[in-house]
């Protein structure tokens, strides 16, 4: 089940500061969806990693868009940042995709001609 009316999008520069704004509105989103509190601590988990990530194999990222769509089986994240891939990065090192399998399923890297991104599940059940 998905309402249209309840996807929230938001873009921030892509600066690791403005990455608590992130996790503040998908904490709220959750908590309407009255998920446990520890899966809540786990999707900022998860945001922050999702954010990292994208940093970290974008040159020169100009900002993040994250869509946060909540449906019957948790919160659907997609976030993406424009800018050129850096040479030699994967955008899921070993160490990430231990920590969002942990948390997340149907992990999907978006990777398109000037556009990096990575979509997910989290679950609002651990499983």
């Amino acid at each position: 089940m998905r309402l249209m009316s309840d996807v929230v999008t938001i873009r921030i520069p892509a600066d690791t500061a403005h990455v608590a704004l992130l996790r503040a509105a998908a904490s709220a989103l959750a908590a309407r969806m009255d998920f446990p509190i520890d899966r809540i601590t786990e999707l900022q988990i998860v945001v922050d990693e999702v954010c990292s990530r994208l940093m970290a194999v974008t040159e020169s990222p100009s900002g993040i868009v994250m869509e946060l769509t909540p449906g019957a089986d948790g919160i659907d994240i997609a976030a993406t940042t424009e800018g050129q891939r850096r040479v030699g990065r994967e955008l899921l090192s070993e160490w990430s995709r231990v920590i969002l399998e942990a948390i997340a399923r149907d992990i999907r890297p978006e990777l398109s001609n000037g556009r990096t991104g990575l979509a997910l599940l989290v679950p609002r059940a651990g499983g």
